[in-house]
Order: structure tokens, then sequence, then C-alpha cells
């Protein structure tokens, strides 16, 4: 059975994920600051090298999900540290313990809107891998930063294959019934573009990220295909981020923000599960 390292993994995205590989046949160790979930977990601090290369080794691919996961609780210059040297670390150990395939936790906030010190539009919408980057606080300049350490370490080493994916929101069962309410009623106050996505979605994401062994370094927005709002999306944007001059033809309806069609042809993602717990077409 192939042997996953998985950071995080007591997180709520990495509990899920920790399921999802047990259910498809991986073995699973969990490298994280606390102890729950399916996975057999070693505490770990994941700014210490050494601690990374010991979990790490023995291992056939990692799972990066562990990380400061916003702003908001922690000093900027902690944020940015913690996220930035796990994930080097990460890299780091890796290439020298000759382990080929890195799965990262990126975010959308690496495009700078989420937690923005200073308002300004997107340049497009829909917004796809090829927008520019342009965070401003230290969690979103912390996931820049983490696709940049990719690319090098693809330079370093052409065999790897690494790939960054940007979560929107991500939901889970406890978000259904207080979270989303809350933010239907105040869309002023999205930080993610009115977008979303169910946990067990982007559990799913990561498990097919680890199964596309395709060498380099790739990014992919993970996103629902369309917003937790009944107001058209365009309606939204053009209330809150007024200018927009780029606007395909067919963005319309509730559509989500964030174009995916990139997951869903190299990876064959495609989100299974609706704001209000139905399942999406």
């Amino acid at each position: 059975m192939p042997k996953i390292l998985l950071t995080g993994s007591s997180g709520r995205i990495g509990q899920v994920t920790a399921r999802e590989l047990l259910e498809h046949g991986y073995t699973v160790t969990g490298a994280d600051q606390g102890i729950a979930g399916p996975a057999h977990t070693f505490i770990t601090d994941l700014c210490d090298l050494g601690q990374v290369m010991t979990v790490m080794a023995g291992h056939d691919a990692v799972i990066h999900l562990g990380a400061i996961p916003s702003p908001a609780i922690h000093p900027a210059e902690v944020v940015f540290r913690n996220n930035t040297l796990s994930t080097f670390n990460i890299l780091e150990a890796a290439t020298l313990l000759g382990i080929h395939k890195v799965v990262l936790a990126s975010s959308v906030s690496a495009l700078g809107y989420a937690w923005r010190h200073r308002h300004f539009n997107p340049h497009y919408l829909p917004i796809d891998e090829d927008h520019p980057l342009l965070s401003q606080d230290a969690y979103g300049l912390s996931k820049m930063v983490g696709e940049v350490l990719a690319e090098g370490f693809v330079r370093r080493t052409p065999q790897m294959s690494i790939s960054s994916l940007r979560f929107t929101l991500v939901i889970g069962e406890e978000s259904y019934g207080t979270l989303i309410p809350q933010l239907r009623k105040d869309p002023a106050n999205s930080n993610s573009f009115w977008t979303y996505i169910d946990v067990r979605d982007a559990a799913l994401s990561c498990r097919l990220a680890l199964e596309d062994t395709r060498p380099g370094h790739d990014a992919f927005l993970i996103s629902a295909p369309n917003s937790y709002m009944d107001e058209p999306t365009v309606d939204l944007f053009n209330r809150y981020y007024p200018g927009i001059e780029q606007i395909a033809a067919d963005f319309g309806g509730s559509s989500g923000v964030f174009d995916c069609r990139h997951a869903a042809e190299r990876l064959g993602f495609n989100a299974r599960y609706n704001w209000d717990q139905t399942p999406l077409p």
C-alpha cells in the first residue's frame, strides 16, 4: 500500500482527507501538533527540519495541510514564518529523502482578496489560475511564497511532482447551519467572493492531486461551481467591485467566480456537494 505522510492530519480538512485516503487503500501517517482523526499521528513541529525528516522517512508521498489557516488570531510574523518555513521544510525533506510527490495546501488568499489591507478589483471574471497573485497580508503572502518554493524545488529536482491546491472557503457540517446563513445575510463581508467548497470535496481534491504524478509544479483552484448567494454573481460584483471591464459573456447566474476547469481536466476533480447540503448536478 502507498504510504502517505499527511501534515495537519488533526485539522478539519486533515481528518476528512485521512478518511478519504484510508478508504482508498492508502496507509496514512499524520504529523500535527495535536492528535485527532483516524490517522496514527506523531506530534511534530513542522518548523523543525529534523523532526520533519524523521516523520517523513519511509513514505511514498506527502500531503502538506499543516498551517496557521488565517491571519486573524496570530501576529503577522508568526503566520508568515510558520507557513513558509514549514512548507520549505516539507519540500526540503522530500527532496533529500527522494520523495517525488508532494501536495501543498495553497489558498485563494494568494490572489490577495481575502484578507486585503487595501481594496482592489480582480483583473477579469471568472478568475482562473493565470490571474496574478496579488496578496498584501501575511497569510496570503505565505501561500504565494509556498507556490514560489514549489517552482524552485522542481527546478532543483525536475522529476518532482508538486500540486498546489488553492482552496476557497472550506465548509463542513458545522458550517451549513451557522456560517453560511450568516454570510448570506451579509454579502459585503465575503472573503472569498461568495464561493465555498465542502470539506469532503477538499479531501477528494487532495487524493486526486496525489494520484497525478506528472513532473513539475501545477496550481489548481478548488471551489464549487456556484456561489452560496441567490443574487446573480455579476450583480454582486457590480455592487461591491464595480468597474471590472473583462467579464466573460457566459459568466451568468449564480456562477462561482473561480474557473475550476483546470482541476477538472487534469485531476478529474468536480465538486459534489452544494452549500445547502444537496448534491451538485
